[in-house]
């Protein structure tokens, strides 16, 4: 909605200057989510005070940077990002936020990584292929513990989750995806209704 676009801004110089940056990355299939979720994510991760995250599709870093104004100054994230050219527009920002200490590119595809990684994560955020949703969610779980919190973009994938006739490569990840966080007793779950939606999952045990 514009009206709360415009309550929320752009955010500050250097995520308006990465958000765009994003932008010029759409070749290599960055797609930066918008300040009103990022200021969500901001939000819950103040509410929250993780001190682990786990974001599964960095880009250019733009959500990143909303995840680290949020947190104090012990957390720390690690960013999975496929791309080696986007890996390396990801190190330069994490350089000019002063963040080199607190945050950790893992460069590579993320299936490959994530049977890699120790948790537990407080928080997890999947932003990445589409088709590979599902098996992102088995190892988040695999990554978290009881009140970790699991976080998908783009769970209506521009209606072609719920529209009927729509459709558009990766909804059907998506929509196991969904199946799965709903039917599934250790979370509890939610679709935030903010931009592409945001999918909410806590974990109850």
């Amino acid at each position: 909605m514009n009206y709360v676009s415009s309550l929320v801004g752009p955010g500050d110089e250097l995520q308006v200057r990465v958000r765009n940056r994003s932008n010029e990355l759409s070749e290599y299939g960055v797609v930066p989510i918008d300040p009103t979720r990022g200021r969500f994510l901001e939000l819950i991760t103040r509410i929250r005070s993780p001190r682990r995250i786990l974001e599964i599709g960095s880009g250019a870093g733009y959500s990143a940077l909303w995840f680290m104004k949020g947190m104090d100054r012990n957390g720390t994230l690690e960013s999975i990002e496929g791309d080696l050219h986007v890996a390396g527009e990801l190190k330069e920002v994490i350089k000019k936020a002063g963040l080199k200490r607190r945050i950790k590119i893992h460069q590579g595809a993320a299936l490959v990584i994530l049977r890699k990684l120790k948790g537990p994560y407080d928080l997890v955020f999947i932003d990445a292929d589409k088709d590979e949703y599902p098996q992102y969610l088995q190892h988040a779980m695999k990554l978290t513990v009881p009140g970790s919190i699991i976080l998908a973009d783009n769970l209506f994938w521009n209606g072609a989750t719920f529209l009927p006739g729509a459709q558009k490569e990766g909804a059907e990840g998506i929509i196991e995806y969904t199946k799965r966080i709903f039917n599934d007793s250790r979370l509890s779950s939610l679709i935030v209704a903010l931009g592409d939606g945001i999918g909410f999952s806590y974990r109850v045990k």
